[in-house]
């Protein structure tokens, strides 16, 4: 099982910048023909995070757990804290969710929900996991708890650049990974 991202760490001070990235190979033909292959199934994401006050402790922290997945080698569970605090999306009894909908409990737990099925929610609010990947059913809709399985972008052949990004800029990239 990866491990997890240090709960320690504040949530970034600004938006976090997530980016979707696809995979497609285009094959050309004589007569301007193209085809287009799609690599991925659905996109990943590029997260980038950055923060306005970080103290030397909370660096040094981030430093040691980059070291221990040795740099980009690794993959970690993230669970994005805009989409875990975002109370515009408490999940709603007897609602239509689609596919890709995210939602978080009536009562945060920090943790988000992606469905995975989609449907009509119950009338009641489901027991929500907080188990990193983990499924629950919510009458026809089945949820996934929405930690990112993620590795840190730049890898320990750029660990100068990855320092200067951290402790300079106070500034990460993340970069989402097939489970």
């Amino acid at each position: 099982m990866p491990p997890v991202w240090p709960s320690s760490i504040p949530a970034p001070s600004w938006p976090v910048v997530k980016i979707p990235e696809f995979s497609t190979q285009v094959v050309s033909y004589g007569s301007a023909v193209e085809q287009r292959l799609a690599m991925w199934a659905a996109p990943r994401h590029r997260f980038q995070l950055q923060w306005h006050l970080l103290s030397t402790a909370e660096i040094d922290e981030i430093m040691k757990f980059y070291l221990a997945r040795k740099g980009a080698y690794e993959a970690f569970w993230w669970p994005n804290p805009e989409e875990a605090s975002n109370a515009a999306r408490k999940w709603q009894a007897s609602t239509a969710y689609a596919v890709n909908d995210i939602v978080v409990p009536t009562t945060l737990n920090g943790r988000s929900y992606i469905c995975t099925a989609a449907g009509t929610s119950g009338a009641s609010e489901p027991a929500w996991p907080t188990t990193e990947a983990a499924t629950v059913a919510d009458n026809t809709v089945t949820w996934k708890e929405n930690s990112y399985l993620v590795r840190f972008e730049v890898d320990m052949l750029n660990v100068e650049y990855f320092t200067y990004l951290l402790y300079g800029l106070r500034q990460i990239t993340f970069v989402e990974v097939a489970a």
